[in-house]
């Protein structure tokens, strides 16, 4: 029974190490299967490389890399050349024509009579605006009359002296006494009647008319029937020829640099265009504004301009032809400008350039690039930090 028995364990004893060696062999196989599965549902990482950079610096050239995010994103155009004037746009207002405004004034003290004009009318050089009660012109006429008295008495007495020394009775001191009074009735007529052709009476004395020295338009009246007029300072009433009127245009100060010799004013209204060559400007700057005026003669004989309407006028100054960018190609850093100008293809250098006048979205170069040189025109920013 023991050997029954011994043998019995002989043969359980290699089963049962079989048995363990597959639940090791199986259990392994079941961890490798686990972490493979976790391996799997972990994320990859890719590594990649670097790719190249997208500008290289040559010295001071720039190397844009083909295919890379800049290429494309650059608009290169040659440097064009403008012989067209510079515009600069001033604010202007129509005034009188110098000479063709004129205020009425009255030569003598008086009382106003008659009034024959009221604002807004229409009269021809030579009519009658006014007429003046005046004692000072009956004065006029009164001394005008007794100058001419006198004159014919001392031409009298001159003839009369000259007969009697023909003769022998009477001595030259007489003559010439005689003629001596003539002289100074003369001048004395002659200064009466001048003062009457400056008042400008018709003949009726004591009346004293106000003539409107040029035709035009009666641009104020500040007087009235039964007015007294007692400075003849003070003016009664306006006339101004509007046929043709000037524009006043105003430059800053800061503007009078770039004023040349050749310029052009242009002004336009809802009626009309006015155009043309500066016809004058002031001698001196205003002090209260700091302008300086410029002055446009422009037509007007349908009257549809009038003084004080306002418009902006463009000043036309020409210049020598200079190269001509947009500025979006310009690049600011503190008070210098620069741009970037290619040399080769997809290679740029960066240049310092000296600008003029704003020519609405473009500018004028003085220095530092020529005609049919290409520039990034659009997208230069990207390369400034480069």
């Amino acid at each position: 029974m023991h050997f029954a028995g011994a043998v019995r364990r002989a043969e359980i004893l290699p089963i049962m190490h079989v048995s363990r060696n597959v639940v090791i062999t199986g259990t392994a196989l079941i961890i490798l299967l686990l972490a493979w599965g976790a391996w799997s549902l972990m994320p990859q990482r890719i590594i990649e490389t670097a790719p190249p950079p997208a500008v290289t610096h040559d010295g001071d050239l720039l190397r844009i890399r083909a295919g890379g995010p800049l290429d494309g994103q650059l608009m290169v155009e040659p440097v064009t050349e403008t012989l067209s004037p510079h515009q600069v746009a001033l604010p202007a207002q129509v005034i009188t024509s110098p000479g063709q405004s004129v205020d009425i004034h009255s030569p003598v003290v008086g009382r106003v009579a008659n009034l024959y004009v009221q604002t807004g009318q229409h009269v021809q050089k030579g009519d009658v605006l006014a007429i003046l009660y005046s004692g000072d012109l009956a004065q006029a006429w009164s001394d005008d009359r007794k100058a001419q008295a006198a004159l014919t008495l001392a031409r009298q007495a001159y003839r009369r002296a000259v007969g009697v020394l023909n003769v022998g009775g009477n001595a030259v001191k007489d003559m010439q006494s005689a003629k001596n009074d003539l002289e100074q009735a003369q001048a004395e007529a002659t200064r009466a009647h001048l003062r009457l052709q400056a008042l400008g009476t018709d003949g009726n004395a004591g009346y004293q008319p106000l003539v409107a020295p040029v035709s035009g338009i009666v641009t104020s009246v500040s007087t009235g029937v039964g007015q007294n007029v007692t400075d003849m300072t003070a003016a009664l009433m306006n006339v101004s020829n509007l046929d043709t009127v000037w524009v006043q245009a105003s430059l800053p100060e800061s503007l009078l640099p770039m004023l040349g010799t050749t310029m052009t004013l242009d002004a336009a209204f809802p009626s009309q265009h006015c155009n043309g060559p500066v016809t004058s400007q002031d001698g001196t700057i205003h002090m209260d504004t700091r302008r300086l005026n410029l002055y446009l003669r422009c037509n007007n004989l349908q009257g549809t301009l009038r003084p004080g309407q306002f418009t902006t006028a463009t000043l036309n100054i020409t210049q020598q032809s200079q190269p001509l960018l947009p500025k979006t190609a310009l690049l600011m850093d503190n008070d210098q400008v620069s741009v970037f100008v290619e040399t080769a293809p997809n290679a740029y250098r960066r240049r310092f350039i000296t600008i003029s006048y704003e020519e609405g979205e473009s500018v004028r170069v003085l220095s530092g690039l020529k005609a049919g040189e290409r520039i990034i025109t659009h997208g230069a920013i990207l390369l400034n930090d480069y």
